[in-house]
């Protein structure tokens, strides 16, 4: 308060007094000259008083916005009166339950921030108005640029699922399941559980929990495809084998030149079938693991290394060379050896196969600046790249997007002629992809065909190296 404010107020308080003074003055009771001093000394005692009582108030309050700007603050140790005293100490006191209260809420957020962590399942909570409120470590492992107070539909913008929030959002639901599938190299498919939350939780309105469903479609899908696929592969060897065997127990019985000509051809016969098997229980065991990703280290320049040498005599056979080259010094990554070196010899040895005799098979290693888009999350240039060249008759154009699906031949006679299932590329596809990696196809007819595998690299010296050449 003010000197002008304090001397208005004690005038004020002083005023009824002063007219009890001037009524005996004029009576005759009290002479003027002892009514305007005692006036005047009412006056100025009143002053003093006031200007007392405002200091202690002055001292609170700023005792009281040291509590609202830094719930810290020092009380006032010197106050003259017991209200502001009182006062005081009953700020102290609200300071002291707030800071408690805020320490249970802070622990209480730490603990439930924890738990959520520690969850297995992706844990996304959103308030009414589809705002992110919170999430959990796996939630942000699943939506990499996740982020609280950005708008739902930012990162998920399935129809289904943001139709099941909001009916649970406008209570025509309390919970809700939809199915939701996350498009990746290798798509997810989650079940996704829309609940609504204790009021209690504040601006936490709602909760979408994740539940992994891939493994269990992923084996549905197998299923129904290994029964189809097996099925329809292994037709011809099994009615060719049934003829043969009809045939030896029937008109050739007797015949040893048809026992001669026949058990060959059902010799191979069998063998494409178990060949077929084996590629078919190769293939359901690596889609099973394909979102495992591999925890081991090995090299792959000694890999390929140890696939040409494997390979060199089915390669002079045709009078074909395998000529491997690498640009890099390190040649290391995360992965399993056995299931690169099933991708490799694939494909070396589908060069071999294809490819035109007395030519070369040539396998380069390298890394790239410019990986391909679906492996755009890795922001470092550190993406190798292991490209294996035939000299053949090369695919047509139209051919090359179908070339991994199963069963696929671009020349079913050809094919099975040189022994090949149909599987192979399939099972080159899924084992690069369990490896975080893909696979590119480049063919010119009449001038052969090129199949890059890029795979994630260790970092070190040699992208250095690359870059400053």
């Amino acid at each position: 308060m003010g000197f002008r404010q304090l001397i208005l107020t004690a005038l004020a308080i002083a005023f009824p007094a002063g007219i009890v003074f001037v009524v005996l003055a004029a009576m005759e009771l009290l002479g003027w000259g002892t009514a305007i001093l005692s006036a005047t000394l009412s006056w100025l005692g009143i002053t003093a008083m006031l200007r007392i009582y405002f200091g202690d108030l002055r001292r609170v309050a700023r005792y009281a916005t040291d509590l609202r700007d830094r719930f810290k603050g020092t009380p006032p140790q010197h106050i003259s009166f017991g209200a502001a005293a009182e006062l005081s100490s009953l700020y102290t006191q609200i300071a002291a339950a707030f800071r408690d209260r805020i320490a249970l809420l802070e622990a209480q957020t730490s603990t439930d921030a924890e738990i959520l962590d520690h969850l297995p399942n992706p844990v996304v909570m959103v308030n009414r108005h589809r705002v992110v409120t919170g999430f959990n470590q796996a939630a942000k492992g699943l939506f990499h640029n996740l982020e609280t107070g950005r708008d739902l539909t930012r990162f998920i913008r399935d129809p289904i699922l943001l139709d099941a929030f909001d009916d649970v959002a406008n209570a025509r639901e309390t919970m809700k399941h939809a199915e939701f599938v996350l498009a990746s190299d290798a798509h997810r498919h989650y079940d996704v559980l829309t609940a609504r939350l204790p009021a209690a939780t504040g601006d936490r309105n709602f909760v979408l929990s994740f539940s992994d469903l891939t493994e269990l479609r992923k084996l549905e899908q197998m299923r129904a495809d290994f029964a189809t696929d097996a099925g329809h592969e292994l037709r011809t060897p099994l009615s060719v084998l049934l003829g043969f065997i009809e045939t030896l127990e029937g008109p050739a019985k007797d015949d040893p030149d048809a026992l001669n000509q026949f058990l060959p051809v059902m010799r191979d016969q069998a063998q494409r079938m178990q060949h077929l098997i084996e590629d078919l229980l190769s293939l359901a065991r690596i889609e099973l693991n394909e979102h495992t990703p591999p925890s081991e280290e090995c090299d792959v320049g000694k890999i390929i290394g140890k696939v040409a040498e494997s390979l060199t005599m089915k390669a002079q056979a045709k009078g074909m060379n395998i000529r491997v080259t690498s640009a890099l010094d390190n040649t290391e990554m995360v992965g399993e050896e056995k299931e690169l070196t099933q991708v490799f010899v694939n494909l070396v040895e589908n060069a071999i196969k294809y490819g035109h005799a007395n030519t070369d098979v040539e396998v380069s290693i390298s890394l790239v600046k410019n990986p391909p888009g679906a492996l755009a999350r890795f922001r470092h240039d550190r993406i190798m790249a292991v490209a294996i060249r035939d000299h053949s008759d090369g695919i047509a154009r139209e051919h090359l997007p179908r070339l991994t699906e199963r069963f696929y031949r671009v020349d079913t006679a050809r094919s099975r002629a040189v022994g090949g299932t149909g599987l192979g590329l399939a099972i080159v596809k899924h084992l690069v992809q369990r490896h975080r990696g893909t696979m590119q196809i480049e063919s010119e007819q009449g001038v052969g065909s090129v199949f890059t595998v890029y795979l994630p690299a260790k970092t070190g010296d040699n992208v250095r190296k690359l870059h400053s050449a």
